[in-house]
């Protein structure tokens, strides 16, 4: 399982799933954009856009290009509107490396690379506004 499909079962058993122990079906948004870390596109990261009323999660992961595209539960179209936060993370590991796919971040000991400001969803000063139609997102990090 990928890490941007724990994090949808995660958000969803938290949320509650009307009492099914399956996982949720995956459908892909019409969302995406382009992840820059100092001008250079930042692979391997999560990037999460939490919506609000009602709460919701949605989540992509950035591939070596720095792109990415949303990702969510089937049928949950309706909570992909309104005023969101947005987080971008990167977990690697002490050497630096990325996660291989399935390793869980506290097994290895990974630590998270960017700064809160970008990653955590308290402190995060990414933002946007969604439509049922999507978008493309760009947003340019910087390390300073």
């Amino acid at each position: 399982m990928k890490s941007w499909q724990i994090g949808v079962a995660v958000c969803l058993a938290i949320g509650g799933c009307n009492g099914s122990p399956a996982v949720p079906k995956i459908q892909t948004l019409p969302v995406k954009g382009t992840i820059t870390l100092d001008d250079k596109p930042l692979a391997g990261a999560n990037v999460v856009f939490m919506t609000f009323d009602p709460p919701a999660a949605f989540i992509g992961t950035t591939k070596e290009d720095g792109t990415y595209q949303l990702q969510g539960p089937e049928g949950r179209d309706a909570s992909l509107k309104g005023s969101c936060k947005v987080t971008v993370s990167r977990m690697v590991k002490p050497d630096g490396s990325l996660l291989a796919p399935g390793e869980l971040p506290a097994m290895v000991h990974a630590v998270e690379q960017l700064s809160p400001r970008y990653s955590r969803l308290e402190s995060t000063v990414l933002a946007e506004s969604l439509t049922p139609e999507g978008g493309t997102f760009d947003f340019k990090l910087t390390t300073k």
